[in-house]
C-alpha cells in the first residue's frame, strides 16, 4: 500500500516537471522590425518590409505577415493590404501604392505560431507617390448614345402633348356640341 502511494506521488510529480518544462519551452517572443522605402519602380508605390525574430535573435521563417492601414472611416478603423510570408531570413516584403497622398499609418501583424507568440509593429510615413484617381474608359458609341437619350426624350415629350391636345379637342367638341343642343337635346 505505502509502494503504491509512493510510486503515484512520484510519477505525479515528474509528470508536474514535465508539463513545467514543456510550458516554459512553448512561447518565445517575437519582435518585428518594419520598414517603408520607395520601390524600384514608381508606379509600384512603396516596399514595405518585415524582419521577424525571437528575442534570442534567431529568424522566423513561413510566418505569415498581414499588413494593415490604420485609417478613419466612419471611426478609426483598419484596412486590410494583404499579406506576405517571411523567407528563411525571416524577412518579407509588400508593395504598397497608397490611393491618395500624405501620411499613412501601416501595421504589420504576426499571428504567431508553434512557440513563437504573436507581435505586430506600426510604422508612418508620408506618400509622395499614390495611384492615379480612377478615370472611366471612354465607350466607342457614347456620344451616339448621348444624341439617342435626347431625341427619344423629344419624342416621348412630343407624343405626350398629342395626347394633351387631343383630350383637350375632344373636350371643347362636346361642351361645345352639348351647347348647341340645347337642354332638350334639339338644335337650336
Amino acid at each position: 500500500m505505502i509502494r503504491r502511494v509512493a510510486l503515484s506521488i512520484s510519477i505525479s510529480v515528474i509528470a508536474m516537471l514535465l508539463l513545467s518544462t514543456a510550458a516554459v519551452a512553448v512561447t518565445q517572443k517575437a519582435t518585428i522590425q518594419l520598414s517603408v522605402v520607395a520601390a524600384e519602380k514608381l508606379e509600384q508605390g512603396y516596399a514595405v518590409t518585415v524582419r521577424v525574430r525571437t528575442d534570442d535573435g534567431k529568424p522566423v521563417n513561413d510566418a505569415t505577415i498581414r499588413f494593415y492601414e490604420s485609417v478613419d472611416l466612419f471611426g478609426a478603423r483598419e484596412m486590410s493590404l494583404g499579406s506576405a510570408t517571411t523567407d528563411g531570413q525571416g524577412q518579407a516584403t509588400f508593395l504598397y501604392l497608397p490611393a491618395q497622398l500624405g501620411s499613412h499609418q501601416i501595421v504589420a501583424r504576426f499571428a504567431g505560431r508553434d512557440q513563437v507568440a504573436a507581435a505586430e509593429a506600426e510604422t508612418t510615413f508620408e506618400a509622395s507617390v499614390a495611384a492615379p484617381s480612377y478615370q472611366p474608359e471612354t465607350v466607342a458609341l457614347s456620344g451616339f448614345t448621348q444624341v439617342v437619350t435626347v431625341a427619344v426624350g423629344i419624342v416621348v415629350l412630343t407624343v405626350w402633348a398629342l395626347i394633351a391636345f387631343a383630350l383637350i379637342s375632344t373636350a371643347r367638341g362636346v361642351r361645345r356640341g352639348a351647347r348647341d343642343l340645347g337642354p332638350k337635346g334639339d338644335l337650336a
